[in-house]
Order: structure tokens, then C-alpha cells, then sequence
């Protein structure tokens, strides 16, 4: 350390004065709210109970007032700070993103679902052999996500928010083109039904 920065820091401590703050931080400081107070916020707006996993923590960075969210607004925000919000019942549970494949989540059959909300999608395959679309979309769902291929049906599996599956469904159209594919029919044998096999 120089003789001049020694001699500005024993100034500014003989002196009591504070070290400049520049506002860009000041402002981001200001913005942070913690999660409990966000979830409060949006419990007494919607009127919905959330039960809180013990390892959703933390603060979130937000320029409005948390009483003004709404549900589809605090999905998105759960989402980008590593978090997911999933009906069950009468009850709303926030958990961390890395879990929620594992919970039951909503079968979404329609188009009526928040786009951040994660959901379970059944997509039908007409003329491709639904197998060969899993390496090209794999890529395209978050590691907390889930895609599988069912042989029997030439269905697809999607577990994701919903706006990404919208998205997904777009590009399986595209590729889901000729004649159409008819897969090998699935059937047990007498022998697997008794469990023998």
C-alpha cells in the first residue's frame, strides 16, 4: 500500500467521514425484498396458502411494490431466482426448481396455465418415431425439466413451464411431417403378466 493511500485512509478515519457510495449501489440495496415479505404480498392478493420449503431463502431484486404482483408475475420471479411454485389442492408449495419434477404436478391438457408454471404435457407424434425427437429437444429443457419418448404410443413426456412446452410443441409440428408412422404395438405375454418373466 502507497504512503498516499495510507494517508487518505488516516484522514478519512481522524475525520469520521463516511467512504463515497456511489447511487447504483444505493438503488439495488433498496430494491432487494426479502422472499417471506414477496410470498405475504402475494398470499394476501390472490388469496392462496403457500407452504414454503425451509430452502427457499433469501432476497429478490424488485423495482415495484410486492402487493402489486400477480400470480403469473410471482411465478416468473420464483423462476428466475432458482424457485418454483406448484399447486396442490388448496395449497400453493414453493420449492427449489431442482425439485420439481418430482412433485405432482398439473397434467396441462389446455391452454390455460400461467407460462411459468410447470406442468406435465403429453404430446402426440404423428410421422416421426417420437425416440428420434428426444436428442434434438433434450438440449432445448432446463436439467430441472423431464422428456421421454413412449415407444407404444409415440407420445412424448414433457415435464416444463408451460410457456417453454408452448414453444417445444411449435417445433415438433414443424419436424412431425410425411406419412404418417404406425409404431410397433406394445403387448405383454401371458408369461410377464404372471410376473415370470
Amino acid at each position: 500500500m502507497s504512503i498516499r493511500n495510507v494517508c487518505i485512509i488516516a484522514v478519512i478515519v481522524a475525520f469520521g467521514l463516511e467512504p463515497a457510495v456511489s447511487a447504483e449501489s444505493t438503488t439495488v440495496k433498496s430494491d432487494t425484498v426479502p422472499i417471506a415479505t414477496v410470498l405475504s404480498a402475494v398470499a394476501e392478493r390472490t388469496g392462496k396458502k403457500f407452504i414454503v420449503d425451509p430452502r427457499v431463502q433469501g432476497d429478490v431484486l424488485l423495482r415495484e411494490n410486492p402487493a402489486s404482483l400477480s400470480y403469473d408475475d410471482f411465478l416468473v420471479l420464483m423462476q428466475v431466482h432458482g424457485f418454483a411454485a406448484v399447486t396442490n389442492g388448496q395449497y400453493v408449495r414453493v420449492v427449489p426448481e431442482a425439485v420439481v419434477r418430482q412433485l405432482a404436478l398439473p397434467t396441462a391438457t389446455d391452454d390455460k396455465h400461467p407460462l411459468a408454471e410447470y406442468v406435465n404435457r403429453i404430446v402426440p407424434v404423428k410421422s416421426v418415431p417420437a425416440a428420434m425427437l428426444v436428442p434434438l429437444l433434450r438440449p432445448l429443457i432446463p436439467q430441472q425439466g423431464h422428456l421421454v419418448a413412449l415407444p407404444c404410443t409415440n407420445d412424448l413426456l414433457i415435464v416444463d413451464t408451460f410457456g417453454n412446452i408452448q414453444r417445444l410443441e411449435k417445433l415438433i409440428k414443424s419436424l412431425d411431417r410425411g406419412e404418417p408412422y404406425a409404431p410397433t404395438k406394445c403387448t405383454i405375454s401371458a408369461t410377464e403378466k404372471r410376473g415370470d418373466a
